[in-house]
């Protein structure tokens, strides 16, 4: 009697299609050569849409709806409070607003380490709880088994060989990163420092964690699996994507692949194995660079009877208190949202120059600023971008396509009052946090990931321009690979939100 299948999708942080290409032929991903040259497997770029950071990608791929997900933080004026993911998440607060009426890719499957449930049974390192779970068609023998955290430490620490292996990848990595770091300094190349300890930490725990889990559900037959590793995107981001050190950081990853592949085969089911990532990288110039300062004492010095806050970054208070009002930065790589705190609603071009005259033009023209839909570029709702708009679009992508994903994001009720992005110099551009590398804006690599899948799957990703696009392609083989039952009936049960004891992380 045949087996039923399964599939796991591995999401592989930050890896952009062409840097996919370039650790292949550097020889750091052999094993992914291996599915290419003897699996029909064919790598695919495809558009992840805008803002190209995990939360916006995660939900269009999980849910097929990316709407309001304006970044990987911004300010939520209805809830009154920053809402951020990572492991320290407030997605919590504001979830049930969220992927109401979609059908979910993971249906009593398992998700980890993803920024949403996504419907799966269970969740490791998650950062939120659903209010409640929906039926799904797809089976489950574990409808109400729990993913805790005792479950899967208790599990990898049971067995010796992975302390040994931690001991052992903990040791190296740890002098691989000071090594790397201490070199890149005595050779004048500039780090983000915060991420090279954030890499160190998710290569020795995280990233064993999560491949043990992935494996522990396959043993337990779950019928897909959605599991993705981050610690490429850290080493980009405190590096460079251009970097050697970015580019040696994949083999770890691909040895990972190559062990989920080992255990494709279960006594239940035959696993079919997706690989891809959710954005690219982008090499970046921290915009305190530029003057030596940061984008909030410019706001600062233009609106100098407002408190200005910024996230990540400082406050600086108005010159005389009490302020007339409150703005908050939220920064997301090479893109920022500025928001009128105690403005109700998001403000549009009109209400922003009759509140604070001029800050829309003060801002597109303060130094490492590149435009600001809204200010002097207006996208044209029927049109997609006005008159001579064209040319300067090209330098991104295709102009219509760049002008559909600005106005997407531009008509998000949740996005800043104004929607700030950094300068692009050739394929450097501005990044509003301390980072070498950077996504979740415009330009360069960081909105073109790659797709790895079985030829025969019948992927098309040519007219694939938003995470949305391509959901409907990952459902239908999910559906064609995982029979599908009756209708489970709904459950109020809660999937179970797991930390794995880890810091969270600073960006996605």
């Amino acid at each position: 009697m045949a087996k039923d299948k399964g599939l796991v999708i591995i999401h592989v942080d930050g890896l952009g299609y062409r840097y996919l290409h370039q650790a292949m032929a550097e020889g750091y991903m052999p094993f992914v050569q291996q599915l290419i040259a003897r699996e029909n497997y064919v790598p695919l770029r495809w558009r992840c849409g805008l803002p190209s950071t995990t939360p916006y990608v995660q939900a269009g791929l999980m849910f097929g709806d990316d709407s309001e997900i304006p970044s990987f933080r911004w300010w939520d004026k209805e809830a009154n409070r920053l809402i951020v993911f990572g492991g320290l998440s407030t997605f919590r607060y504001v979830s049930d607003q969220y992927f109401r009426g979609s059908e979910p890719l993971l249906g009593n499957g398992a998700a980890i380490a993803t920024c949403y449930t996504a419907e799966a049974v269970e969740t490791y390192r998650l950062s939120y709880r659903q209010r409640e779970r929906r039926s799904s068609p797809l089976p489950t023998r574990h409808p109400t088994r729990r993913y805790t955290a005792s479950h899967v430490l208790a599990g990898w620490l049971s067995n010796p060989l992975h302390l040994l292996d931690m001991l052992r990848t903990g040791a190296w990595q740890f002098y691989r990163a000071n090594r790397k770091y201490i070199s890149a300094k005595l050779r004048g190349i500039r780090t983000a420092d915060t991420y090279v300890l954030t890499n160190v930490l998710e290569e020795i725990f995280l990233h064993q964690l999560t491949r043990y889990a992935t494996i522990q559900a396959m043993h337990e037959a779950y019928p897909i699996i959605y599991s993705a590793f981050y610690s490429y995107d850290s080493m980009a981001h405190a590096f460079g994507p251009e970097s050697e050190y970015s580019a040696r950081s994949v083999r770890h990853i691909d040895r990972s692949i190559g062990r989920i592949a080992a255990a494709r085969s279960t006594p239940q089911r035959d696993y079919e194995i997706l690989i891809l990532s959710d954005h690219g990288q982008t090499e970046t110039i921290p915009f305190a660079d530029v003057d030596g300062r940061t984008l909030g004492p410019f706001v600062a010095e233009y609106l100098p009877h407002y408190d200005v806050e910024e996230y990540h970054g400082k406050r600086y208070a108005a010159a005389e208190q009490p302020a007339a009002g409150h703005v908050v930065l939220a920064y997301s790589g090479g893109l920022a949202h500025l928001y009128l705190k105690d403005e109700p609603g998001r403000l549009d071009r009109a209400r922003i120059e009759a509140k604070v005259p001029g800050l829309i033009d003060r801002v597109a023209h303060t130094p490492g600023v590149g435009f600001t839909p809204g200010g002097e570029l207006r996208i044209d709702e029927h049109a997609g971008f006005s008159d001579g708009m064209s040319e300067f679009l090209k330098k991104f992508d295709e102009p219509e396509i760049v002008a559909g994903q600005l106005h997407k994001l531009n008509s998000f009720k949740r996005s800043g009052d104004l929607v700030i992005f950094g300068a692009l110099s050739g394929e450097r551009q501005t990044n509003f946090e301390n980072q070498i590398g950077g996504h979740g804006s415009l330009g360069g690599e960081q909105l073109f990931p790659f797709l790895l899948a079985k030829r025969e799957w019948g992927f098309d990703t040519s007219q694939v321009s938003d995470a949305c696009d391509l959901y409907p392609q990952l459902k239908r083989l999910r559906d064609r690979l995982v029979r599908a039952p009756a209708p489970a009936p709904v459950t109020s049960e809660l999937p179970i939100t797991l930390t794995g004891g880890i810091a969270g992380r600073a960006t996605l």
